[in-house]
């Protein structure tokens, strides 16, 4: 088998520990410090952003969402379930397939990130509405109004 070649430093002879190199070191040093401390990001505190916080987090269970969409349509409780299946059904798969999805009541979910898990597929989403469509929906009495019936 052939020899490695041996590593030499590039100059030998120059000397290592001069006072040059050191002050080159710490002025480099200095340097890189103050970088990072310039490069720290400003830490704005929550109350001075304007953000509708809900006072308690609740969850919405799928029969009380089919509910809310009977009450709100006048459909009978079965046709308003197959439909709402559907629509959740073809929903969760576009944003699997990595689609952003707009659907302006709701508003646009745009995927961050996809993660696998053993028992799961995890999208991290976000979800933009616009504040018209929040004030719409604060104001209005059913969800019909936010869109003037415009399928009729």
């Amino acid at each position: 088998m052939a020899k490695s070649p041996t590593k030499t430093p590039a100059d030998a002879s120059a000397p290592k520990n001069t006072a040059a190199t050191k002050s080159a070191a710490a002025k480099s040093a200095a340097a890189k410090s103050a970088a990072t401390k310039a490069a720290k990001p400003t830490v704005v505190a929550a109350s001075a952003v304007d953000i509708p916080v809900p006072a308690i987090v609740t969850e919405l269970a799928k029969k009380d969402f089919l509910d809310r969409v009977t009450e709100a349509s006048g459909a009978k409780r079965a046709i308003a379930k197959k439909i709402v299946d559907a629509v959740l059904m073809e929903l969760g798969d576009a944003l699997q397939r990595g689609e952003n999805v707009n659907l302006p009541p709701l508003g646009k979910v745009s995927i961050n990130r996809l993660k696998e898990v053993p028992n799961a597929h995890v999208l991290i989403a976000k979800i933009r509405r616009s504040k018209v469509m929040v004030e719409a929906a604060k104001n209005a009495d059913t969800p019909s109004e936010l869109e003037g019936d415009a399928d009729d």
